[in-house]
């Protein structure tokens, strides 16, 4: 493999690491260089400051995150069957799977919450841009247009609480403890009842 494919695995690890321990505030540049064992300037080559760094890794852990939800609800040929409350658990599912499988974007996530309410976060947020890739507003939309919705609520209502559970879900339930996957589960089952009771006619 060539040295510069090492270096940059290197690099994306020690930065994770960094930024998982550290507010992005107190992570260091010089700790991530120094733990990736690359000259100063192969790091400012690939990133020209920290800040870049740290969008290029959000933006890889939604990326990753989203191709392995979307990938194991393709492999599902029932899942065009599903009805909005189905397909929203088997996403969360997913979700919660991929937090299992990769921990250090998970904890990356969850301290970029900590930052909510900082300038640092609505900047992140802005530079992010990430679109509907879970398609839960279409979704919401075939469900108020079939009836499984009824009218007594808003669709921009229940568009807006929705997203924001699923996009939260993580920040809800596991704020103050460490993440688990079998409570995860028992967590998201909960909750779909919740919603079903809720919304559903």
């Amino acid at each position: 493999m060539p040295r510069r494919e090492i270096d940059e695995q290197l690099l994306i690890n020690s930065a994770l690491e960094e930024f998982t321990l550290n507010s992005f505030e107190q992570a260091s540049v010089n700790k991530i260089i120094a733990n990736a064992k690359i000259a100063k300037g192969s790091f400012y080559y690939r990133f020209p400051n920290k800040y870049s760094l740290y969008i290029y890794l959000l933006k890889e852990a939604d990326k990753k995150k989203w191709e392995f939800i979307n990938n194991e609800i393709n492999q599902d040929d029932a899942s065009g069957k599903d009805d909005i409350f189905a397909l929203f658990i088997r996403q969360a599912e997913s979700g919660v799977r991929f937090a299992a499988a990769y921990p250090q974007y998970f904890k990356l996530g969850k301290m970029l919450s900590k930052e909510k309410g900082s300038p640092l976060y609505n900047q992140v947020l802005g530079d992010l841009k990430i679109t509907d890739v879970s398609g839960l507003s279409r979704i919401i939309e075939e469900a108020y247009s079939t009836g499984t919705f009824g009218s007594e609520y808003s669709i921009e209502f229940v568009n807006k609480l929705l997203t924001s559970m699923f996009f939260s879900f993580d920040e809800i339930f596991f704020r103050d403890e460490e993440f688990e996957l079998g409570k995860a589960m028992a967590y998201l089952h909960e909750f779909s009842k919740f919603l079903m009771h809720g919304l559903k006619k």
